[in-house]
């Protein structure tokens, strides 16, 4: 899958599957920068998760501009595990574009429903833009964990149902 965007005959930006370990470090670099959401565990998750899980990527020329990273979790849901853009980019319509991707390829292989699971701390303010982002985009609470097992805190899950069509 290529999803292209060009505007006024610049180079265009493609989202496309991870295929590169350049690539790959590139993604990790991306979420060192973002301290606020991401810490050494989720750090050291997201190194194994990009080998091991599918991938997209938002690419303009050679350089990755963000990631998110999937994983089925039945032949129905798909999860959300990570997800994330260049600090200076947010807010461009980058995550919302990787997010479209997703959707389409999942729902061209059957998948239902979409799930991410975020942090629950009301408290943490860079998390209420996560939140925002995904129920902007039609995603629902469905759940808070409390504590999250792998986490030690709490976390919200949400869910999007996909169109059939």
């Amino acid at each position: 899958m290529r999803w292209e965007s060009s505007q006024n005959g610049e180079e265009s930006m493609v989202i496309k599957s991870l295929e590169t370990e350049g690539e790959r470090r590139a993604c990790l670099e991306i979420a060192k920068a973002l301290p606020e959401w991401f810490n050494e565990a989720g750090l050291r998750a997201m190194g194994r998760d990009l080998r091991e899980e599918k991938t997209f990527v938002a690419v303009e020329g050679e350089e990755v501009l963000g990631f998110v990273t999937v994983k089925p979790l039945n032949e129905k849901a798909l999860e959300i595990l990570w997800m994330a853009v260049r600090r200076e980019l947010r807010g461009k319509g980058i995550g919302t574009n990787l997010l479209q991707s997703v959707e389409g390829w999942a729902k061209g292989r059957g998948f239902e429903v979409l799930v991410v699971k975020t942090s629950g701390d009301l408290s943490y303010k860079p998390y209420d833009e996560t939140r925002l982002f995904y129920e902007l985009r039609g995603f629902v609470r469905i759940a808070l964990i409390d504590p999250h097992p792998e986490w030690g805190e709490p976390a919200l899950v949400y869910a999007k149902c996909l169109s059939r069509k």
